[in-house]
């Protein structure tokens, strides 16, 4: 049993955005793919699970970004489940650039749900062993439930084909897409993304119409997507900046 598991991967052109950097979106899917590796081989993966009608729903995500792997970088990726906390199982993630040096720190927590009844399960129906790493964190905290005030409308859209994974759900890596698409070409050529935070409440569906809210100032914003016909609340998220402008003293 390894109770570490570490991979590597090397940035590709269609993982980044206008800027060479690599998408939050995609650094979402690099977390999720080391993070399936491992519970895969640890006995609690995706076939494992579906067998016995249950799988795993990330639910929150805090991410602390010192710098944004580019293209073309090698990068490292290092995740470790660490036990549970109620009825969420907590696994923390350490993205290194080629010389060891800490670019990203993340922890995450996930739920296991029933396939019948999508209610959450007990850390005990895994029936597994799963190492808690304990004491070994990436970050100190725990990410918390995301209270948020959003006022004004960013945009509203349709979901389609393109954003439908093979359950028939939204992934909730596109959901990160929606929040970072809030923000003008203008916002991202001043500021860097330093940090977010999420939390995902709903599944979505194709045909659903969705509407982006927005709220907060400065270096944090708030975002909310709304599922119109029902008014659900699919995800919240905290974006956190920091300016590329000069300081003026």
């Amino acid at each position: 049993m390894e109770s570490v598991w570490i991979e590597n991967f090397e940035v590709k052109s269609y993982n980044v955005d206008f800027q060479l950097k690599i998408k939050p979106s995609a650094l979402m899917q690099f977390f999720q793919e080391v993070a399936s590796n491992h519970a895969a081989s640890l006995g609690a993966g995706y076939d494992a699970l579906i067998a016995r009608e249950l799988f795993w729903a990330l639910s929150r995500l805090k991410v602390q970004i010192n710098r944004m792997p580019e293209w073309g970088d090698q990068i490292e990726i290092e995740t470790w489940p660490c036990g549970s906390e109620g009825l969420f199982f907590r696994r923390d993630f350490i993205v290194r650039d080629r010389d060891q040096n800490i670019l990203i720190r993340a922890v995450s927590a996930w739920l296991l749900l029933a396939s019948s009844t999508l209610r959450p399960q007990r850390p005990v129906v895994l029936g597994l062993d799963l190492p808690d790493n304990q004491g070994r964190y990436s970050l100190s905290v725990f990410p918390e439930r995301i209270n948020v005030r959003t006022e004004s409308l960013a945009f509203k859209k349709t979901v389609a084909y393109n954003e439908i994974d093979q359950n028939l759900h939204v992934n909730n890596t596109r959901y990160l897409d929606w929040a970072t698409d809030c923000f003008r070409l203008e916002h991202y050529t001043a500021n860097r993304l330093a940090g977010f935070n999420l939390e995902f409440l709903a599944e979505t569906h194709w045909g659903d119409e969705i509407e982006l809210r927005v709220g907060g100032e400065g270096v944090n914003s708030a975002i909310e997507a709304v599922e119109l016909t029902t008014s659900t609340i699919l995800f919240k998220a905290l974006l956190n900046w920091e300016s590329l402008l000069p300081s003026i003293s």
